[in-house]
């Protein structure tokens, strides 16, 4: 056996394309099945202005964490390459941290729009002869094979109009809003799912900047925190820009008023941040798009001895495990996902316990902590009323540890290593270094006060929206 599988990946995503080119570079078969009827050979704007049903996300605010600049380079260089040289941009995220060190070319995030970094992707699966794509295709569940032991066997899936496409092995890259569990309950196999809300919805717009606009002219702060709403701001390629204002869903007043166009942007100008971008004039381009249901899940495909509940399937992106979309790991993550799957594959040729096996051994170690980090993030900035626009906790160790890390070299690069997903909270409480500079913080916490908190209370920013309208 040469150690080719025929392959069908379900979702035409980050995911799904990531696993595609991964898996059509190790010579496997591979087809694409996608729901939303893109087109073959798109340009980046084109790729922009195509509705996404199937994956509405990709028209909100991104900021790609280093960790996925870092992927791409190692395993996929010429998409790296290729996204540079359509405008995304490489920013450091260690230029207040004194002199670079080594290591800090692997903490630059990118700055793009997730539809040309979709569209690269899929621009570099489309020159694989072992690909193949397509569009417009709904898939409706799962064909298992007649053995059931040790686990159910995935031989294919079903589409809408009951055809059948039979592979050795079957992704589903099909997004958090899938509908996986159902597909799997109907062959016999249970998913077990954790679910944590985050308790946030987003409402972004887009713009266009104006001709030779130059990002060095802004201010470093291009989002926060004011309790009520979260906010962020991102150039990206093309001269566009985004803006994503992040609201308790059960604040019906601010939705109102944000959902408005004249209220976004009015809500925008009153924002530390995302304000220096009305300085400038800006061409609206769409609506303003909300977003909601945004949840951290797991789902387990292992039974409590670590066996493979099902054979044949494995799932990578938000179909396996997705987290708060806040924090702007879900692409990064997804990658990661699909380059694990293509090794667990070149292992275990053949192998599909084996391959299931380690691939899940895989996403426990490259996955759950930020998983589980995100659900805590989530815990600890949680505010029962949603409405407080007050100053951090001067009493918090945290807020100290990070009051410190704004201009400290070691706890600066050490938290930047841990938004960015290049060390994991294990990794960085066992570095020595950091932990000891965090013991010396916070024996001095008096030195390293929380900054203060800048912008309008809620209700100074709901009164001002809604006065424009009165």
């Amino acid at each position: 056996m040469d150690g080719r599988e025929s392959v069908v990946i379900v979702g035409g995503g980050m995911g799904g394309m990531a696993a595609a080119l991964a898996l059509g570079r190790a010579g496997h078969p591979v087809t694409v099945l996608e729901r939303d009827p893109l087109a073959a050979r798109a340009d980046a704007e084109e790729a922009f202005l195509a509705p996404r049903r199937g994956a509405p996300q990709v028209h909100q605010t991104h900021g790609f964490l280093a960790r996925l600049q870092v992927v791409l380079g190692q395993r996929f260089p010429d998409v790296l390459a290729e996204l540079l040289s359509r405008g995304a941009m490489r920013l450091p995220t260690t230029a207040d941290l004194g002199e670079p060190q080594p290591g800090d070319e692997d903490l630059e995030v990118v700055i793009t729009r997730r539809t040309t970094l979709d569209w690269v992707l899929r621009s570099a699966v489309l020159e694989e002869a072992s690909v193949e794509i397509r569009t417009d295709t709904a898939v409706a569940g799962l064909v298992a094979g007649a053995g059931q032991a040790p686990a159910p066997v995935i031989r294919g899936v079903r589409l809408g109009d009951g055809t059948e496409v039979e592979a050795d092995v079957v992704v589903a890259a099909s997004g958090r809003r899938d509908a996986v569990p159902a597909w799997l309950a109907a062959v016999g196999v249970e998913v077990p799912e954790e679910v944590h809300e985050s308790g946030l919805m987003y409402l972004s717009r887009w713009y266009r900047l104006p001709e030779g606009f130059d990002i060095a002219q802004l201010d470093a702060k291009l989002g926060g925190d004011l309790g009520f709403v979260k906010y962020l701001g991102v150039p990206g390629d093309a001269g566009t820009l985004s803006i994503t204002l992040a609201i308790r869903p059960e604040d019906r007043e601010l939705r109102q008023v944000l959902s408005d166009p004249d209220g976004f942007e009015e809500g925008c100008r009153r924002l530390p941040g995302p304000d220096q971008f009305f300085r400038y004039p800006l061409r609206p381009v769409g609506e303003v798009r909300p977003m909601a249901g945004l949840v951290n899940r797991a789902r387990r495909y292992l039974d409590d001895q670590g066996r493979p509940t099902v054979l044949g399937f494995h799932a990578v992106g938000d179909a396996h495990t997705c987290t708060n979309p806040l924090y702007g790991r879900g692409c990064a993550l997804a990658l990661v996902e699909a380059v694990e799957l293509a090794d667990a594959m070149a292992a275990h040729p053949g192998d599909p316990a084996g391959r299931a096996t380690a691939y899940e051994a895989a996403c426990a170690r490259q996955v759950a902590p930020w998983y589980e980090l995100s659900v805590q993030m989530d815990k600890l900035g949680a505010d029962p009323a949603g409405l407080s626009a007050g100053p951090a906790d001067p009493n918090n160790p945290m807020t100290t540890i990070l009051s410190a890390a704004a201009a400290d070299p070691v706890l600066g690069r050490g938290f930047a290593k841990l938004w960015n997903l290049i060390a994991t909270p294990a990794e960085l409480a066992a570095d020595p270094v950091y932990t000891a500079r965090v013991a010396a913080v916070l024996a001095e916490p008096d030195r390293y006060p929380p900054p203060v908190r800048v912008g309008p209370t809620r209700t100074e920013f709901l009164d001002a929206l809604q006065a424009i309208h009165a």
